[in-house]
């Protein structure tokens, strides 16, 4: 491999907080192109659900193709919130573009991810094999798969979190067919993945799940000038730049262990910890009995002790977000059965932001991290965005914080994330 001529290589990242949908999404545009200095082989845009409410993403969208050159692959979608070198930010819109010869770009999509995970995953692989070049050695896919939406339900005030045993069986009855007929519950982004890195084994991935936070009833993924409400969107791309691809979580493991011996079909909902119902055997675990937990938002609770496991050496979380009577469920599969409960601390969270961090001389770097973190690192979020800035110096960067987190690497296994910090990061080659 040639060392890379960084002056080839341009790379920009634009903020706009302005309120208006269209006016903000036109200012985006015509920052990161005047920073870019030259025609975009793609662009990248995500903000928040503000919007909606302020002009609506079609007025957004129309801001952005006002600027930017058309045959431009655009992809992305809404996010809880984001930072890049300008700041950080729970309102507003945010875009990468990059300008360089020895790029490929490919983009496809697959539609009805919760209705049909495996038939969304194939059309999307689909439209990328149809387009990939084989050219360059470096391989990656972006991928924005909607995630998790809350159904609304007359009478019921949090669907995710119900104690009565008669309505959690009701609930595990009525998720499929939310799922198929409504395209509500539970995301099935990593059934997703799974079909994707099957198809293309040879890229490398990096995943967010588009989300738009608590009371999660919504969300939106981009596709050059459409608007998807429950879709796969992947941008892959091919160069001669190296790439270094990790996750992180910060979470330390402790002596609380379970086993889970009874699960639903699809491993996302736990039955039985050691024999026992679930949910009582994880309260016992903690210490903690119905009563004593008191009125609380489970969510807030369930994110600061998640069920974790290891795989090939690495923990994975896995947030305890469904309650169904005596049931606990992830919005993820839980893959192994001896669990544990993890430990961490905000102070953790941004130390292990430098674990991901290893390249010596970065060129430009995509993020994708858990809502959850961003909550559990409250004002030290902003240490994070020092870091980071510290790390690129004058190279941009973007992470965004969504609702599920994925890497997968070539030949290897694919590790879909609760509570972590992804890093795609490309390099200079010596």
């Amino acid at each position: 491999m040639q060392n890379i001529d960084e002056s080839m290589l341009k790379v920009a990242v634009g903020t706009s907080i302005k309120q208006n949908a269209r006016d903000a999404g036109k200012e985006v545009a015509e920052i990161t192109l005047k920073r870019l200095e030259g025609k975009p082989n793609f662009f990248l845009l995500f903000c928040t659900l503000d919007y909606e409410d302020t002009g609506g993403f079609e007025n957004l969208l129309g801001g952005v193709w006002s600027v930017l050159p058309e045959g431009t692959l655009l992809a992305g979608g809404t996010v809880t919130s984001f930072l890049n070198s300008d700041g950080c930010y729970a309102k507003g819109v945010t875009s990468l573009a990059i300008s360089y010869p020895n790029m490929n770009i490919i983009s496809g999509y697959g539609k009805n991810t919760k209705r049909n995970p495996k038939k969304a995953g194939k059309q999307a692989a689909k439209m990328l094999k149809n387009n990939f070049s084989n050219e360059f050695d470096t391989k990656i896919l972006l991928s924005f798969i909607s995630g998790t939406k809350n159904p609304e339900i007359p009478g019921v005030k949090d669907t995710s979190f119900t104690s009565s045993k008669i309505m959690a069986r009701i609930s595990l009855l009525l998720m499929a067919f939310f799922q198929k007929v409504l395209l509500k519950g539970v995301g099935r982004e990593q059934e997703v993945l799974e079909v994707i890195t099957k198809e293309l084994p040879d890229f490398n991935l990096i995943h967010g799940s588009i989300t738009c936070g608590a009371p999660y009833l919504r969300n939106f993924q981009f596709y050059n000038k459409k608007i998807f409400k429950d879709a796969a969107v992947v941008l892959g791309i091919e160069c001669d730049i190296p790439l270094h691809l990790d996750f992180s979580t910060g979470a330390k493991k402790t002596d609380n262990k379970l086993i889970i011996t009874k699960t639903t079909r699809n491993r996302n909902m736990v039955k039985q910890f050691n024999n026992k119902p679930a949910f009582p055997e994880f309260l016992r675990s903690m210490g903690w009995t119905k009563e004593s937990i008191g009125d609380f938002k489970w969510t807030d609770r369930g994110v600061r002790y998640p069920i974790a496991y290891e795989k090939n050496g690495k923990i994975l979380l896995r947030t305890p977000l469904l309650i169904f009577g005596d049931y606990m469920g992830s919005v993820c599969k839980i893959e192994q059965n001896d669990v544990f409960i993890a430990n961490m601390t905000s102070q953790d969270i941004l130390d292990s932001t430098d674990e991901v961090l290893a390249p010596n001389e970065p060129l430009f770097g995509f993020f994708s991290s858990c809502l959850s973190q961003r909550d559990l690192l409250g004002i030290k979020v902003f240490q994070v965005q020092e870091k980071l800035k510290h790390y690129f110096k004058d190279k941009p960067f973007l992470l965004l914080y969504l609702g599920g987190e994925a890497v997968y690497k070539p030949r290897g296994d694919i590790y879909y994330h609760n509570e972590s910090i992804c890093s795609a990061i490309f390099y200079k080659h010596k």
